[in-house]
């Protein structure tokens, strides 16, 4: 790579696109120069705040493309159904390095597409998966590889919102947000699943097999908006509860899902704020010789301690991971060497996700085969 700032295009001006550029601010090796969407208008808002030249706000891809030169990367946060365009696009531009928002894409073969146009073009792909990236989930893929937990046996994740529902006389927010998803056949699991998804793959390795239920409620969109999905590792049981169309009661607020990992000696937890904070719990068996004893009695045959998950600025907090996400795709850039979640391995995270579907529509357990090494 060359010894000088990365130069880099924005390619969408969505919700998310904010998060994407306060990021790239904070990484010396990089300089946003250029950003495009169908809506000028917006482009130019986040041109402005961020120090992009309004001279560089273009109204299409192709435009982008055509106008700006040695362009060393793009990040592309447009909807799900542009991004497979968007991606060949620039991998037949000479684009060397291509991020993309998840979800990579709304079909197998979108994706399998995808993969095969960088790889023609000698481009590398990689999908913005930024919740693996989140601190609290990097702790616990550290407690795991320490063996602090010996060999995990369970594993849970689970979170249930309002997102779908809205409230009397007040569609959900989402919908100016990312009007797209009202029309969506893939909903729930595609635009939050597929995360959590991600971090268990991250966490435990790859699943064998999945079966999932889901349901739809609101009435405001066409796509599931809850979802059980649960997963067999090698030795590991593990399940996915989620749920964006739940009545539920205020809360403080929290960036957490409720999540346990069970071992042979030792289970870890991610407690949601519940007046004190977003919480990460480890409890860890005392070996027979520590036990404190007490006239002949055990006082406890565990150890327990609970730290913060974070500092309590839930904003920060949220930007961080995307943050995180993105210095690491430079380093890896700069390096020479693939990003966690390059094109291939996010591939098998997309394979899981669309079993997940499959096995909603069948009602059966299905199993994982790999994913096809060209269309």
């Amino acid at each position: 790579m060359p010894n000088r700032r990365l130069r880099g295009a924005l390619i969408g001006s969505g919700s998310i696109a904010q998060y994407h550029l306060a990021a790239w601010q904070q990484i010396p090796d990089v300089e946003i120069v250029a950003i495009s969407n169908r809506t000028t208008a917006r482009a130019g808002e986040l041109a402005l705040r961020f120090g992009i030249g309004t001279d560089h706000v273009h109204p299409s891809t192709a435009a982008l493309l055509a106008a700006e030169q040695q362009l060393d990367f793009v990040d592309i946060v447009t909807a799900p159904d542009l991004h497979r365009a968007d991606v060949e696009q620039s991998a037949a531009a000479g684009v060397a390095h291509i991020l993309c928002q998840k979800p990579l894409a709304p079909t197998m073969d979108d994706a399998l597409a995808m993969r095969d146009a960088v790889r023609f073009h000698g481009a590398t792909l990689t999908t913005n998966e930024n919740w693996r990236w989140r601190s609290w989930y990097r702790q616990l893929k550290d407690v795991l590889d320490s063996k602090r937990l010996g060999e995990p046996r369970y594993a849970r994740i689970a979170a249930h919102h309002n997102v779908a529902l809205g409230h009397p006389g007040a569609p959900p927010p989402i919908l100016q947000r990312q009007s797209y998803t009202a029309s969506m056949s893939h909903f729930l699991v595609m635009e939050w699943g597929v995360h959590l998804i991600d971090t268990l793959r991250m966490l435990l390795g790859e699943p064998q097999w999945v079966h999932a239920a889901m349901s739809q409620a609101s009435p405001y969109f066409q796509g599931e908006d809850r979802a059980v999905i649960s997963l067999g590792f090698s030795g590991i049981i593990a399940s996915i509860d989620i749920s964006w169309a739940t009545h539920a009661s205020p809360s403080p607020p929290t960036l957490l899902e409720e999540t346990t990992i069970e071992g042979d000696v030792g289970t870890i937890s991610l407690i949601p704020n519940r007046g004190d904070g977003d919480l990460i719990r480890l409890v860890e068996a005392l070996p027979l010789e520590a036990l404190p004893i007490d006239r002949e009695r055990p006082w406890s045959p565990v150890a327990v301690t609970s730290t913060p998950a974070h500092d309590g600025n839930i904003a920060a907090a949220y930007q961080a991971s995307f943050t995180a996400a993105h210095r690491h795709y430079v380093h890896s850039w700069l390096s020479n060497q693939l990003p966690e979640t390059h094109i291939d391995d996010n591939l098998r995270t997309m394979e899981v996700m669309f079993a997940a579907y499959r096995s909603a529509e069948s009602n059966e357990v299905i199993r994982l085969e790999g994913v096809p090494n060209s269309q």
